[in-house]
């Protein structure tokens, strides 16, 4: 039996980034062998394992063959008789395709450390094309990477454009779609995933963007204000043609096709005329009144977004941020006025005063 650190912790060492977790690649074993030495099985399809002490995974060496469409469509051989050059040959890139042995030894039979030097992201053989997810595991890892000088082989670039069909694409998961999206959202050059994407001839599958040039452009700018995934994914949705189309068909997390409506709903706000009435409607629109903070965040945001196009505005963004904090500070004193009202009263007479602050906070800018 031998035992291989294997992936992004060979990666990572070489690349000089910070090591996050080990995977370990056991070769001329078996599942009972593991099994036996008081490894945990964690995976009910394939034999992974969790160290008994260390708690770092390690899996059998295995060989795939493609037998149907999609992400899924794998037949998995595990044998003794695997090597850890076919476990490797399996893998996506170059770079991703080392092994390590106890005594430092590397063992490379794809010329990963070679594209690590030459700071190329690169498909390691044709089975490439099996799995469509690849194409955004590259994307994400083109703007993971960037900062270390990293991009995307014109091989492999030539080999995405070519090689997968539309519905090989439609059969992936949303949710492993959306999983690439948001790891390079949070990353340094999120940009550069959607450029990808772009050259790969496959973002329209999944994004539903208008221009790839304003995107870029877009996101260079907010990134450098903005660094969560969920302000992120707000601006960069801003510029789809159907927001909600788009978020429906990722399957975004709630927290963040929330605040996306949040922003589209702002940008009605601050470009059309409003009546004070108007104003008070957008606010419970995006639930000012129960969620503040992140109605406040969209309210900056959006102002941002609009700046950042040139958009001409009815309502400047500060001033429905000083509405905004008018109505905060007034809350205690709304309060005490609707204290000793009846119920049936109190929702007019709660407009009324809102309205009255609307007004007031406009008339006095």
């Amino acid at each position: 039996m031998n035992v291989y650190l294997v992936g992004g912790a060979v990666r990572d060492e070489l690349i000089g980034r910070e090591i996050k977790e080990k995977d370990w690649v056991v070769v001329g074993s078996t599942e009972e062998d593991l099994l036996a030495k008081k490894f945990k099985k964690i995976n009910s399809q394939f034999p992974v394992f969790l160290h008994p002490e260390t708690k770092e995974e390690y899996a059998l060496a295995r060989k795939e063959k493609k037998v149907s469409p999609g992400h899924q469509g794998f037949k998995f051989i595990f044998d003794p008789s695997v090597t850890i050059e076919e476990d490797l040959k399996r893998r996506d890139f170059t770079m991703n395709a080392i092994a390590k042995k106890d005594n430092g030894e590397l063992i490379d039979p794809y010329a990963g450390v070679a594209d690590i030097n030459n700071k190329l992201i690169k498909h390691v053989s044709e089975f490439f094309t099996e799995d469509p997810l690849r194409v955004f595991r590259c994307a994400r890892f083109a703007a993971t990477l960037k900062s270390f000088g990293f991009k995307v082989s014109d091989e492999t670039i030539n080999l995405m454009q070519t090689k997968f069909s539309k519905d090989e694409f439609l059969s992936l998961s949303a949710e492993r779609v959306w999983i690439e999206t948001q790891k390079a959202l949070i990353s340094d050059h999120p940009e550069e995933y959607f450029s990808v994407l772009n050259k790969a001839d496959c973002l329209h599958y999944f994004f539903n963007l208008r221009d790839i040039k304003e995107v870029i452009d877009l996101i260079e700018h907010v990134k450098k204000k903005y660094v969560g995934d969920v302000e992120r994914w707000a601006a960069v949705n801003s510029l789809s043609i159907d927001q909600k189309k788009t978020n429906e068909l990722l399957k975004i997390p709630k927290k963040f096709s929330k605040l996306s409506d949040k922003i589209q709903e702002c940008i009605r706000l601050f470009t059309q005329k409003n009546s004070d009435l108007e104003i008070l409607d957008s606010l419970h629109k995006i639930s000012f009144f129960r969620e503040s903070s992140s109605s406040r965040k969209a309210m900056e945001l959006c102002g941002d977004l609009l700046k950042l196009r040139g958009s001409s505005l009815s309502l400047e963004p500060s001033l429905m941020l000083n509405i905004a904090d008018k109505l905060e500070e007034s809350k205690i004193e709304i309060n005490h006025s609707l204290k000793d009202m009846k119920d049936e009263d109190k929702k007019s007479k709660l407009s009324e005063l809102r309205l009255n602050i609307i007004r007031k906070t406009r008339t006095n800018l």
